[in-house]
């Protein structure tokens, strides 16, 4: 590892009591205080380039100190293991604590106390994607869920006043409607997870960095020829294309969300309103491992998402063909 870009403070204890943490910054991360810590100015880096672009946002209450989230990634000189690429497992001893683990590695996430820390070979650390998706980004989401945030899976297009959540499988096309809507200059939460928050009141986070694109999607998008292509923790490989906003502003949140199931269809794409129950019957169909962790808290998001009722859009060969179908939405809810 003598070429690592990987720079740290030497930890001498060994076990990592009291550890020197001297690179902080806090960012509130899905609208909450989040304060980093790390002994790696490299870290430091790479957790700015994940979650920075939260520091524009707005309106975020201060709160009491005692209500902020805590993160703490110590590197440190791991012995042998893979140099490249080393698998992550993401482990749930009970219902809101989670594991990372790698060879060399392991974070633990407890919202009991409000924190997780990790401790992080400069082999996993110095992959520097693969660190900041299946390590950084996992355990940070992980805290986050436990605070009146739930995951739904679901791409979101719109802006601060609604979205529209188009949800499916693996596969349905979410990520592609998603660049779609961007190449076309409409707003993009998420391409794939959103956060639902509904206390004091509802509210629809995102996270709109970057778009995951399967190589099929180069026959619908030809400019994307040549961008690198990674492998996902599921073993599928994607193309990751940067988002850059048209007007440089990400929406971060809307205050209000309507649900359309992705279907495929032939011929045209259809476009339909459904009732609540059918909508609530699809979206909870679709709920897959580490989405339903806390089916207490999973009752009243569904239902506040689907309570409206909502649109049901059989999708054709092309997704290019749908676009009107996403405006017609966003209009539809808009104002």
């Amino acid at each position: 590892m003598a070429d690592s870009p990987v720079d740290f403070i030497p930890v001498s204890d060994p076990l990592f009591r009291d550890p020197p943490l001297e690179y902080r910054l806090e960012l509130p991360v899905l609208g909450l205080r989040t304060r980093f810590e790390t002994n790696s100015r490299y870290v430091r880096e790479v957790i700015e380039e994940t979650f920075g672009l939260w520091r524009g946002l707005s309106g975020v209450d201060s709160g009491h100190p005692a209500d902020v989230l805590r993160v703490q990634v110590v590197v440190y000189q791991a012995g042998e293991g893979p140099d490249r690429h080393a698998p992550v497992r993401h482990l749930c001893p009970d219902p809101i604590r989670t594991l990372a683990h790698s060879p060399g590695s392991l974070a633990v996430v407890d919202p009991t106390r409000r924190d997780a820390v990790a401790y992080v070979s400069t082999a996993l650390a110095a992959d520097r994607e693969h660190f900041r998706r299946a390590f950084l980004e996992a355990i940070v989401l992980a805290l986050a869920t436990n605070f009146d945030r739930h995951p739904i899976h679901a791409a979101a297009i719109g802006h601060a006043e609604c979205a529209v959540l188009l949800a499916g499988p693996s596969g349905a096309g979410k990520s592609t409607l998603a660049y779609l809507a961007h190449c076309a200059g409409l707003g993009v939460l998420s391409e794939d997870i959103v956060w639902v928050q509904l206390e004091p009141r509802f509210r629809l986070w995102g996270s709109s960095r970057r778009i995951h694109l399967l190589p099929e999607a180069l026959r619908f998008f030809p400019g994307l020829e040549g961008t690198a292509i990674m492998v996902e923790l599921n073993g599928q490989p994607k193309m990751a294309v940067d988002l850059v906003p048209p007007d440089g502003v990400r929406p971060f949140a809307a205050d209000r969300a309507v649900v359309c199931l992705l279907e495929p269809g032939h011929g045209a794409p259809v476009l339909e309103r459904i009732d609540p129950a059918p909508l609530r019957k699809g979206l909870e169909r679709e709920l897959t491992t580490g989405f339903d962790r806390q089916p207490w808290r999973l009752d009243a998001t569904i239902g506040a998402l689907t309570g409206g009722g909502g649109w049901r859009l059989r999708l054709s060969a092309d997704p290019r063909e749908a676009l009107g179908c996403l405006r017609r939405m966003l209009e539809t809810h808009s104002g």
